[in-house]
């Protein structure tokens, strides 16, 4: 790592500025990447210059696609709110009146002195990071990092402990972190997902494009669902799983599950009737995303409607959505410790004897999944005409974090950041991701599908055309009005399987597979959600290229 040495002299912060400008240059940060963060380091060097005894270091450093800046130099504390105080007084001539222009500065500070830079003393050093650019690969290292060691902390666990002692720092350590995590989740994701829509809806000065673009989003879910309905199918074809001996593994393990389903009705009418609440408490309290959608949509267009004449309702709602994502954001920090602490819990408590029994079930499935991956890539070419690699390489942290979560309600908030960042415009991603989040089941069409054949295979029944079609009009139902209970596709298997002639009770032979299964499975539904919000946005003209491509 190349360093530079500088004198402390004023007359020496230029050489200082010039070589991390030919540094950021060379690793190809982002042009209105290194104007602030030169800004920044023009600062530091001044404050450190002041107290400095001795030559200052710079160096810049990076890993997988990090830039950061490091001065170092000996002399008397200094603080992040030094730096910030100093800049300001850089600008006291600003009018004061101009409230446009000191709101600009106020974000500019925050972005020069926020987050990015931090300065500490050790022994009468002065070290400062100036962060550059962030690794696009950081996070997915530290979620693949907590996942491995939580798997292989919960194997360890289960092998090398007293069952007694696992079991208690399960339920003492463990569950209540995950738990804490779901239920701050669950307090924000209902008024997050109220607030986006809303926000989205009220921005639109021509509520018939907004029409034109809500059907246009309902009908392209309709059709992946369809899709993996098929792809489903076609990959049991493929993999014809099932053997008739595994009749004898089923257990009553599944009796909790089952009564979670019970009085659970599936029907399209029952659906559609319930969307539209009694009151604008019950779905907050019960986080009803259909209900939550329905009343966000009614406000968002109202609020559209009078924007000309109260432009306050709309700014009202772009603040709320505001302050409900930084709180997402400040929780969603905390991702790589629930997912340790979710794969321990699981691997401590699944059996290698009901692993292995069904093993077979869970590639297949997998195998499913990366296949519809592959339509939803064929659907991006033919009715956007966009590069989906591109897609891939830029969505792949929302993928990783619904593979890790394996829900699609709290991936939520990744789903939206990453759709940002790719260019989409908030008036479509604000819509149609909460509404993909409660309606498109992709990933558990297919799950559904190959469940319902392989346990028909187990069972010996065959599968004419009559059960199939019974199982693609149940599947699609369910897929929508899918109950809203914990394993909730889980529930949805007990409630299709009496459908063809299989007992409730099968669904104990996947039950302690069904963890993994469902990451995967969520993964894919969080893809077609962004797929549908990505094709939608091309065709209505609301999709950045120029970042999409960057």
């Amino acid at each position: 790592m190349e360093t530079l040495k500088i004198s402390n002299k004023v007359s020496e912060i230029q050489k200082g500025v010039d070589y991390v400008q030919n540094e950021l240059r060379k690793r190809k940060v982002p042009q209105k990447e290194i104007v602030p963060t030169l800004l920044t380091t023009e600062d530091v060097l001044a404050k450190l210059i002041e107290t400095a005894t001795e030559d200052i270091s710079i160096s810049v450093t990076g890993f997988l696609g990090s830039a950061e800046i490091r001065l170092s130099a000996k002399g008397k504390s200094i603080a992040v709110s030094d730096i910030k105080s100093s800049f300001l007084s850089d600008i006291d001539g600003v009018d004061a009146d101009n409230v446009e222009l000191n709101a600009f500065i106020r974000r500019l500070v925050e972005k020069l002195f926020g987050e990015n830079l931090s300065i500490k003393n050790e022994y009468g050093v002065n070290k400062a990071v100036i962060r550059a650019k962030k690794s696009p690969f950081r996070s997915l290292l530290i979620t693949v990092s907590a996942l491995i060691v939580g798997a292989a902390v919960g194997l360890g666990m289960q092998h090398f402990l007293p069952a007694a002692v696992s079991k208690a720092v399960s339920a003492n350590i463990f569950t209540p972190i995950y738990s804490m995590f779901m239920n701050a989740l669950k307090m924000v994701v209902a008024p997050l997902v109220f607030c986006s829509v809303a926000s989205a809806l009220a921005d639109f000065s021509d509520l018939k494009a907004l029409g034109r673009m809500a059907v246009k989003i309902v009908c392209f879910y309709l059709l992946t669902s369809m899709l993996a309905i098929g792809v489903g199918y076609v990959t049991y074809q493929i993999f014809p799983i099932g053997d008739s001996s595994l009749v004898a593994s089923v257990t009553d393990a599944a009796v909790s599950t089952i009564a979670k389903g019970q009085g659970v009705k599936i029907s399209i009418r029952d659906t559609l009737v319930n969307i539209i609440p009694n009151n604008i408490i019950t779905p907050f309290q019960k986080s009803d995303m259909l209900q939550l959608i329905f009343m966000a949509v009614v406000l968002g267009v109202a609020s559209a409607s009078l924007s000309n004449k109260f432009p306050s309702l709309r700014n009202a709602l772009a603040l709320a959505n505001k302050l409900f994502s930084k709180i997402t954001t400040a929780i969603v920090t905390f991702i790589p410790l629930i997912v340790f602490c979710s794969m321990a819990k699981m691997m401590l408590s699944m059996k290698l004897e009901n692993f292995m029994s069904v093993i077979v079930w869970l590639p297949t499935i997998y195998a499913g999944c990366f296949l519809m991956i592959v339509v939803y890539f064929l659907l991006m070419l033919i009715f956007a005409r966009v590069n989906p690699l591109k897609f891939l390489g830029k969505f792949y942290p929302a993928m990783f974090s619904a593979y890790t979560l394996a829900a699609s309600n709290p991936a939520l908030p990744s789903s939206i950041k990453q759709c940002d960042e790719m260019g989409v415009s908030k008036n479509v991603y604000s819509f149609s991701l909460p509404l993909g989040a409660t309606i498109n089941m992709d990933g558990s069409c297919i799950s559904l599908m190959i469940t319902s054949l392989f346990m028909a295979k187990i069972f010996g029944i065959p599968v004419t055309g009559s059960v199939l079609t019974t199982i693609i009009i149940a599947i699609m139902v369910l897929s929508v009005g899918s109950p809203g209970v914990p394993g909730g596709n889980l529930v949805c298997m007990t409630l299709l399987l009496p459908q063809i002639g299989v007992p409730a009770e099968a669904v104990s032979l996947v039950m302690g597979l069904y963890p993994v299964m469902a990451m995967m499975q969520t993964c894919a539904n969080v893809t077609g959600d962004a797929v549908v919000t990505t094709i939608v946005a091309k065709q209505e003209n609301l999709l950045d290229m120029e970042k999409y491509n960057s």
